[in-house]
């Protein structure tokens, strides 16, 4: 009992001498202010209906606890869905889904921030860029929404960690945890490549055509392949092919037509917003002309490269000509995560190279400064999050209200057909088809005739995602159209939003195959705009 209590008094001991160090408190600070943050948005925002991809990673934790009907797409890594799946399986829902599976990770890679920025660079440019993301409005947006992005984040983070370190002090343990947490990263988001690419070209830079010869390198490598081997077998056994997921990405998977993903660079201000983008700039433009400076020395000596400014630029590079010229067309903010921690260390620099400048020696002054930087800063963070959050709350409510209302009045065996494929499949539990899968009303009335799914649901939600002769929305002349061609119905909503039902066809039997709208009730839901019909089939 007392070597107990003895081992309990030197535990408190060694944490108050470490609360003492100096910035360790502001860190603990840190990450209970981006925790409790994260909880509040979830609790908030939590609730809200799955938008198409976290629909499709639901579907597929569904698919494998529950086995409801779903065809797993061969570009998602597996194991987000599978931690899933466990979950559902051992009775857990969605909300402890997304807190244990987004919003810990979310925090997680605060502090992960700080340890990259630490070894990088020091501590203080850790804490910078720690606190920074802590109201970072795209993580704080992500932390409430069912996706995977933190959890690959957090692992690519640790694998450019121990990249470092190895770079710094050359050492098996370094090696081989580098590579295993970099293929981690990709067991949840192909995009977690962008590591093991960043690293190559830092590599390649720092130490010529010899870097071949570096054993370590090739443990690092091998440990990242080893650690893929499951995930290249499930692709081979699922898809036939154990790279299947290239073929849905970039040039591999798009148009030749897909314009260049220039909008990738946009988020280097979109995500920081003003104040941070000109601390980068001044940060980076900074970093760039002391290189140019010591250009030649680069050259002769080796030893020069191992120049934390030198690795930021190579993984910021990596990124912005990833998705500029490989995945291309629309980038969205979560796509281009990796890219903050380096935004922010650049940030942290600027400002401390304003403060080397103007030579502030006053007691307390830069204290103040940053305390006056940063409370700009989370403002306004938090106020574009908190409103964007608050306004997608709603969105695609009819969607899901639709999805569970066929749910409760279906069988398990039961067919539906929707655009809104994902979201309709993860609420309803039931075998989903999408109108897109068919060409034509032809071939679209052979599949009903064929399958007799039972319900159809027609929503603006996912306007696009239907062909033209299944649903259409659109203005004209300051009147918004919604139509069902297929059904021969439409509706007429003028400027005040009062509607013209005269069209509308709550009934109509067309092929020997009647369709009745049994959701929602025209006169009190309009305004949802999502339109559920039961078949009943003549023949």
């Amino acid at each position: 009992m007392e070597n107990s209590e003895k081992k309990v008094e030197e535990k408190k001991d060694k944490l108050k001498r470490w609360l003492k160090e100096p910035g360790n408190l502001i860190l603990v600070l840190i990450l209970i202010g981006a925790f409790a943050i994260r909880l509040y948005y979830l609790l908030h925002a939590g609730n809200q209906t799955l938008w198409w991809d976290e629909a499709e990673y639901m579907s597929t934790a569904k698919h494998w606890a529950f086995s409801v009907p779903y065809d797993i797409n061969q570009q998602r890594p597996p194991l987000f869905q599978l931690l899933s799946s466990l979950l559902l399986i051992l009775g857990f829902h969605e909300l402890f889904l997304k807190f244990l599976l987004v919003a810990l990770p979310s925090t997680a890679i605060i502090y992960l921030t700080y340890l990259l920025g630490k070894e990088l660079f020091d501590k203080k440019t850790g804490l910078f860029a720690a606190a920074a993301s802590v109201t970072m409005w795209s993580y704080l947006f992500w932390s409430a929404r069912f996706q995977p992005d933190f959890l690959s984040l957090s692992f690519q983070l640790l694998s450019l960690f121990f990249f470092w370190k190895l770079f710094k002090n050359p050492d098996k343990k370094y090696a081989t945890l580098a590579g295993v947490f970099a293929a981690l990263g990709f067991y949840f988001k192909i995009s977690a490549l962008l590591v093991p690419l960043s690293v190559f070209v830092f590599a390649f830079f720092k130490d010529g055509f010899s870097f071949i010869k570096n054993k370590l390198y090739w443990r690092s490598f091998l440990a990242f392949i080893i650690t893929l081997i499951p995930f290249m077998l499930w692709q081979y056994f699922i898809f036939g092919n154990p790279i299947a997921f290239a073929s849905s990405y970039g040039l591999e998977g798009g148009s030749a037509e897909r314009p260049f993903g220039w909008m990738a660079l946009s988020f280097f201000y979109q995500l920081p917003k003003l104040l941070f983008f000109i601390l980068f700039l001044i940060g980076s433009i900074s970093a760039l002309w002391k290189l140019s400076l010591t250009w030649d020395i680069l050259k002769k000596e080796k030893i020069k490269r191992l120049n934390p400014d030198i690795f930021s630029l190579v993984v910021l590079a990596a990124v912005s000509v990833f998705y500029i010229f490989y995945i291309q067309g629309v980038i969205e903010d979560r796509w281009v995560f990796l890219i903050m921690p380096f935004v922010f260390f650049f940030s942290a620099k600027g400002l401390f190279n304003i403060f080397s400048s103007i030579k502030l020696d006053v007691k307390g002054v830069k204290a103040f400064i940053i305390l006056v930087v940063f409370a700009l800063f989370f403002y306004f963070q938090i106020q574009h999050s908190s409103s964007l959050i608050e306004n997608k709350i709603q969105s695609y409510a009819p969607v899901k209200e639709s999805a569970l209302w066929i749910k409760s009045h279906s069988d398990s065996s039961d067919k539906v057909v929707s655009a809104s494929y994902t979201q309709m499949t993860s609420y309803s539990e039931r075998r989903t088809y999408a109108f897109t899968w068919y060409k034509n009303e032809e071939e679209f009335t052979k599949f009903l005739k064929k399958e007799k799914p039972r319900y159809l649901m027609f929503s603006v939600w996912e306007a696009s995602n239907h062909p033209q002769w299944a649903f259409q929305f659109g203005q004209q002349e300051g009147i918004t159209i919604v139509s069902i061609p297929y059904l021969n119905s439409s509706i007429y909503i003028n400027q005040q939003g009062q509607a013209d039902l005269s069209n509308f066809k709550t009934s109509i039997e067309r092929e020997g195959i009647k369709f009745t709208m049994v959701y929602p009730e025209l006169e009190t839901q309009l305004s949802g705009l999502a339109f559920v019909y039961e078949t009943n089939y003549n023949e």
